[in-house]
């Protein structure tokens, strides 16, 4: 069981080919790979490094992250995984649910504002009618 080989530019650390895992084969050496692979064959063999991994070795890892580059400084692999967001369609019915709620509460709010206008201008009507037999009472006293 032979392992992913993780080439990767040495100025950098960004990886330019991941091999895949074997069962069944024979281990190749990195000349062999850079003359074998195509994606190799623009590097010189002292600007490209390798990392030899082992038969299963970061496995779930390699299902889950979107990219991967070495880490200069220690010769590690660092994984970028993906940003993992709710499904569109669950955010859509969310807002959906919101936005009737919203209108609802809309509604609801103008209605309680039409009913106090109403309110207020019947109380107005009331004192205007009020203050007319205030005045005719007065009137009628001279």
């Amino acid at each position: 069981m032979i392992g992913r080989k993780i080439y990767y530019e040495l100025p950098t650390g960004n990886v330019v080919l991941t091999t895949l895992e074997k069962l069944n084969g024979i281990d190749t050496t990195k000349e062999q790979d850079l003359a074998m692979y195509q994606a190799l064959q623009a590097y010189s063999p002292e600007s490209i490094g390798v990392i030899q991994l082992e038969y299963g070795q970061y496995s779930s890892d390699f299902l889950t992250a979107n990219s991967w580059r070495v880490d200069l400084a220690t010769g590690n692999l660092v994984f970028n995984y993906p940003i993992f967001e709710q499904p569109l369609s669950v955010k859509v019915d969310r807002l959906e649910a919101e936005n009737n709620s919203l209108k609802q509460e809309s509604l609801s709010i103008k209605l309680a504002i039409a009913e106090l206008a109403s309110t207020q201008e019947m109380d107005k009507m009331e004192i205007q009618l009020a203050l007319a037999e205030l005045g005719s009472m007065i009137g009628g006293a001279e």
